[in-house]
């Protein structure tokens, strides 16, 4: 099998949800059977959020030793623990030896098997600016529908305070309130557009009818890998 390189530490918590995933979704009887995994957990990349609204350093600088590192160590292909540094991929590709997989179309991909017609971003406000999402989404057909100012404050706000803060008991009322009004103009599911979204979904009991970013991704590596893939996404609907 081949060996996966996660470009990981943004944030931690995120890039340890990715790699349990991909671990939970090979099909394996014995350690041997499992996939190996090469981690690089770099919390030195800067806030990508803050690099895309001009308000900090580029992170493509420590992106790039990331990759270097884990394709050093052997790597086959790389994957990112973060879905807005996937903006920061076409500078990047000039320099990486190895391939890597897109999680933003790999959702997308996922979206139209699916058969969704309009679905809901839930991503920071980083995310949401680039675009990213919106442009692969329509290329497959697929209507996108973004967070009002005020539905993406309180959705980043629970990334960056709740989360990436460690905070249990954080209060996501104006969450589950955004996720209502977005239902209500016509979101058929939610795609969970940062790796840390998921583990907030976990953590505070939030429920809904979730795309998972990072499942997608992890299935695809598992599969790319080599690997059986025991899937644990909604199989594609009938055609």
């Amino acid at each position: 099998m081949k060996t996966i390189g996660i470009i990981g530490g943004m944030g931690p918590m995120a890039t340890v949800d990715l790699m349990q995933k991909i671990i939970c979704a090979t099909e394996a009887r014995e350690d041997q059977e499992h996939i190996h995994i090469l981690v690089d957990n770099n919390t030195n990349v800067p806030d990508r959020t803050a690099a895309i609204l001009g308000q900090g350093p580029s992170p493509v600088p420590e992106l790039l030793k990331s990759a270097e590192r884990l394709t050093s160590q052997g790597a086959d292909f790389l994957v990112m623990a973060c879905n807005t540094a996937h903006y920061f991929l076409p500078p990047l590709l000039p320099y990486l030896q190895i391939p890597v997989i897109s999680m933003i179309e790999a959702t997308a991909e996922y979206c139209k098997t699916q058969g969704y017609q309009k679905v809901g971003l839930l991503a920071t406000t980083g995310t949401c600016r680039t675009g990213i999402y919106q442009r692969a989404l329509e290329h497959a057909g697929i209507e996108p529908l973004l967070p009002t100012e005020a539905q993406g404050a309180a959705i980043h706000a629970m990334i960056y305070d709740g989360v990436k803060a460690g905070l249990r008991d954080y209060d996501t009322q104006p969450v589950c309130q955004a996720l209502h009004e977005m239902e209500a103009a016509g979101a058929e599911a939610f795609i969970l557009g940062c790796t840390e979204i998921p583990v907030a979904v976990a953590m505070y009991h939030i429920t809904g009818n979730f795309i998972d970013a990072t499942q997608v991704l992890a299935e695809k590596a598992v599969r790319l890998a080599g690997a059986s893939c025991h899937s644990q996404l909604p199989q594609p609907a009938a055609r």
